[in-house]
């Protein structure tokens, strides 16, 4: 997101009265829960697992155990 649209969602948010406000926070705070619950078996690119692998594969990159290869199709 942009500074400029930040900025203006900031604003917007700034005229909200204090119902809105909670009402925001309400469903903001559930619509995380219900991401941060999903079924952990999905590949999601940022989960924990991926992550672990992708600095396992920096790490051995950086100690010049990488192996090029041409790119695989998926199919």
């Amino acid at each position: 997101m942009s500074d400029s649209t930040f900025n203006t969602v900031l604003n917007e948010v700034d005229s909200f009265s204090y119902n809105q406000c909670i009402l925001l926070l309400t469903r903001i705070t559930q619509t995380l829960q219900n991401w941060t619950s999903k079924d952990e078996n999905e590949e999601l690119f940022y989960s924990k697992s991926n992550i672990d692998h992708l600095e396992r594969g920096i790490k051995a990159l950086n100690e010049g155990k990488g192996v090029e290869h041409e790119l695989i199709k998926v199919e």
